[in-house]
């Protein structure tokens, strides 16, 4: 029993760890952070939140939004695509493991991080997405 509370403990540090790097990563901004920097105002976010476009992180009661999901140019919307591909990822994943796996590299995506190549490469990182949720197969 002793081994199973270590190893719980281990994984709770692991994850502790994993989130630390997510927010001092600096993709991640407050809804009102991310409305000033996109020059939209924050019902947009939220309803696109709500339209399952975008996704977001808790943490200390606020919702964080990352940055890698809105497009450059004028008009600052999500990445086209990316719903499709969050939708693949909420039938396995909640807030925090979207941005894990968003931040993770990929064998798929050649070592990159889906999140690097979401805007250049939105068609591969469904793929990717879509093998994650898949899991492993034996056969």
């Amino acid at each position: 029993m002793a081994a199973h509370r270590n190893t719980a403990f281990r994984e709770q540090q692991m994850l502790e760890v994993a989130k630390k790097a997510i927010l001092d990563s600096g993709d991640f901004l407050s809804l009102d952070q991310t409305a000033q920097r996109l020059v939209l105002p924050p019902v947009k976010l939220d309803g696109w939140e709500t339209e399952g476009k975008i996704f977001s992180i808790q943490h200390g009661g606020c919702s964080l939004f990352p940055m890698y999901a809105f497009l450059a140019d004028a008009g600052h919307g999500p990445v086209p695509g990316l719903k499709v591909i969050l939708d693949v990822l909420r039938t396995k994943k909640g807030g925090w493991g979207i941005a894990f796996w968003f931040a993770s590299p990929s064998s798929y995506l050649g070592g990159s991080r889906p999140q690097d190549v979401l805007v250049s490469d939105g068609d591969e990182v469904l793929l990717a997405a879509q093998d994650e949720v898949a899991g492993i197969t034996h056969g």
